[in-house]
């Protein structure tokens, strides 16, 4: 157990604990910096940033409209970050070693700002509070560790500590230096909405103190904590926006498309919510033992908490913030303790920071273990190895052959196209959609997830050259469908043209990319990372070598067929364009099951047979799965059947919310179909909106929402199906209105 260790005099154990506490603090340093060395670049969001950064630069002007991507070209923009991309495209500069060094001065900083409060409140060798920051850096691992949301972990730390420390202040002139904290926070990321929160609810429980001890309204503490507030509201006023700055965190994480589309607005998967359950608990104990051992707490940070905690279930952005939190209420236990702590053994306190050091050891010496996925030097071969969901190898070729045009590409690779030098509108989105509005974020979320529609988006933008990266693993069906030509492919990127378009670049044939797969693992050996490997195997069937994505996948170690990935591969290419072969998707069958646990292989078994036409047995696996085990495929598949069966679980099934991807429009058609059968018109009104929303081209979709608005003379649903009509008949953006 981890308990804190009153110091009352220098006994052996107490000096241990000193020399403990020293020993964590190093270790914790040592492996955030070495952590910090991975590859920086590697992130789907930091590439625009260094190019808009580099942009401002460049100009001598704040970006305020659009410059990179040609159907949002001087679209108005609210740079939520300038301050930070220029900071960091200036890190870029020296070389890639920049931004790893900017990310280690930057996650050190944080964590010199908790052990030095925890010096000034006293607390000289706590194994509780070294528990609580061994808790924030679980918490912190969710998030891309050089992204601007370092700056708000930094505002957080620093103006959470500072109130602490300014708990009496006696006018709200002490409070300048969290005024120009503000104003760089404001400038950095959106986060700085946090900074007058912070500031109005401690502010409020000062006064509500007041008032319990002393039975009188505090007019003069009132008057300094408003005045504080108010300095430190009007600090985020001084942006290059004004008010409108205010705009994007109020608005766009509400909009269906932000939340549909941008991965760190959706809830954790099953297994991350069950770590990150267990986690918590352990987050929770330690903030209960620091109320138990110092009888006060800070009341404002542990509402925070408790907010955090919740939105954190439903958006895993929020969990670093709630980890922050956690040393937080930790340090008001000992800033509000309002009796001397209960003694506690310091030899239990002894142990509590021995494991800890241990752990942390552990953690260290594994950025060193060069067989693990996660150390060092692991992840930088992967990434020499063009092993990345970024296109490397392709903008490098690109490059090097003079690639120059319009390029088409899924959003997470426009930055890195940007930063690659791609910035002068020939791209077609990046992941910043701060400066998009909602129906060009729609249009940008929907070719990632229906690829179907790219012969749309090509007729209604002309592109040149598009480029796929490990991402795009469907894409090749389709763009063979519309005769574009693979001029360049490694296993983690391609780049197709149009024919007649650079006739001096030889198309790729299908040997070439059998030889090209085969070399690379023969040269790098199997991606570390499994999930690269299976989109690659998934291009490869795309890319209509079938029989080869067949004989690859089926031929590795028995170990890997063990894997979950595996068999959501199989499952994919034995039920989505192009369809593996029957021949192939029995061999599959067999194996799974003659040879394997039933619960790994019964969303790929459910589906084989489905597409036999063995309903009943799709059924008894199915239903044999416990129902918090269902995933989205899984349950997509049982409540078609349902339906289909006039079954009475289906609007149950259709109506959760744990099992389900917001995306799924087959979903959001299935649950219309169940409330329409028992009457519920409305709500399957508002289902039928959301189906057409993301799954606007499906005809089958389609022609049951027209059918039901027709029957229900639903004018709102007619004009969204017609308006989605208009823009598959006509070559013209694809932005469908907003329902």
């Amino acid at each position: 157990m981890c308990f804190d260790i009153a110091v009352s005099n220098e006994s052996f154990a107490e000096g241990l604990s000193e020399k403990l506490y020293r020993i964590f603090v190093l270790l914790t340093l040592a492996f955030v910096a070495t952590s910090s060395f991975r590859p920086m670049l590697d992130s789907v969001d930091i590439g625009w940033h260094i190019a808009q950064g580099r942009w401002m630069v460049e100009h001598g002007a704040i970006y305020r409209h659009d410059a990179f991507n040609y159907p949002n070209l001087g679209h108005a923009a609210i740079d939520e970050y300038p301050l930070f991309q220029i900071v960091v495209y200036l890190s870029c500069l020296p070389g890639w070693w920049g931004p790893c060094l900017l990310t280690t001065l930057a996650h050190l900083a944080l964590l010199a700002i908790f052990f030095n409060a925890a010096r000034r409140f006293g607390i000289r060798a706590s194994a509780l509070f070294a528990t609580s920051l061994g808790l924030m850096l679980l918490y912190l691992s969710l998030a891309f560790p050089l992204r601007p949301h370092i700056v708000t972990y930094l505002g957080v730390a620093t103006m959470g500590i500072f109130l602490l420390r300014h708990r009496s202040a006696a006018s709200w002139i002490e409070f300048w230096p969290m005024a120009l904290l503000q104003v760089a926070w404001t400038n950095c990321h959106s986060g700085f909405v946090l900074g007058p929160g912070l500031v109005v609810l401690f502010g409020a429980e000062m006064v509500a103190r007041q008032i319990i001890q002393r039975r009188v309204l505090p007019w003069t503490v009132m008057r300094t904590w408003l005045g504080a507030f108010l300095l430190i509201l009007l600090a985020c006023f001084l942006n290059p926006f004004g008010p409108a700055r205010f705009y994007p965190p109020f608005f766009q994480d509400r909009l269906e498309s932000i939340r549909a589309y941008v991965g760190e607005m959706e809830p954790l998967t099953s297994g991350g919510a069950a770590l990150y359950g267990e986690i918590t608990l352990g987050a929770a104990l330690v903030m209960v033992l620091a109320i138990v051992l110092r009888r006060n707490v800070s009341w404002s940070f542990l509402l925070l908490a408790v907010l955090f905690y919740v939105e954190a279930l439903g958006a895993k952005k929020a969990w670093p913030i709630f980890g922050l939190l956690v040393p937080l209420v930790i340090l008001s236990s000992h800033a509000f303790a309002s009796a001397a702590p209960r003694k506690i053994s310091a030899w239990a306190g002894n142990f509590g920071l021995a494991l800890l050091s241990i752990l942390m050891a552990a953690a260290l010496m594994s950025r060193f273990d060069g067989s693990s996925i996660t150390s060092l030097r692991g992840l930088w071969r992967e990434y020499d190895a063009g092993r990345s969901e970024l296109p490397l190898e392709a903008l490098t070729w690109m490059k090097a052959n003079g690639i120059e045009g319009r390029l088409f590409h899924r959003s997470e690779d426009g930055g890195w196209l940007q930063a690659g030098g791609y910035d002068r509108g020939e791209t077609f989105a990046d992941t910043g959609f701060g400066k998009y509005d909602e129906a060009f974020i729609h249009e940008v979320g929907l070719v990632g997830e229906r690829p179907v529609l790219l012969s749309h988006y090509f007729e209604a933008y002309r592109p040149d050259f598009v480029i796929c990266g490990n991402f795009c693993f469907r894409w090749p069906f389709y763009l063979k469908q519309a005769g574009w030509r693979l001029i360049f492919y490694s296993p983690n990127s391609s780049v197709w043209t149009r024919l007649g378009t650079r006739d001096d670049l030889a198309t790729v044939g299908d040997q070439q990319m059998m030889e090209t797969f085969q070399h690379d693992i023969m040269a790098n050996g199997r991606p570390a990372d499994l999930r690269f490997f299976g989109r690659n195997i998934l291009a490869l069937n795309s890319l209509g070598l079938g029989d080869f994505a067949f004989n690859e996948l089926t031929s590795l170690p028995e170990n890997l067929h063990l894997a979950p990935w595996y068999w959501e591969a199989a499952r994919i290419m034995c039920s989505q364009e192009p369809l593996l072969s029957p021949a192939h998707r029995n061999a599959l069958l067999l194996e799974a099951e003659t040879k394997y646990d039933n619960g790994l292989t019964a969303e790929f078994r459910a589906y084989a047979h489905e597409a036999d036409g063995d309903t009943d047995g799709a059924l008894r696996i199915l239903e044999a799965i416990p129902p918090g085990q269902l995933s989205d495929p899984s349950a997509e598949l049982l409540l078609k059947i349902y339906l289909e069966r006039q079954r009475p679980e289906a609007l149950a099934l259709a109506r959760r919310t744990d099992c389900w991807d917001l995306r799924n429009g087959r979903h959001w058609q299935y649950l219309a179909e169940a409330e329409d059968r028992t009457g519920h018109a409305n709500a399957a009104a508002r289902a039928w909106e959301k189906a057409v929303f993301y799954y606007p081209d499906d005809a089958e979709l389609i022609e049951g929402a027209s059918v039901f608005a027709s029957k229900h003379s639903d004018d709102k649903l007619t004009k969204i199906i017609e308006a989605c009509g208009k823009i598959y008949n006509e070559s013209q953006p694809l932005s469908a209105p907003a329902y």
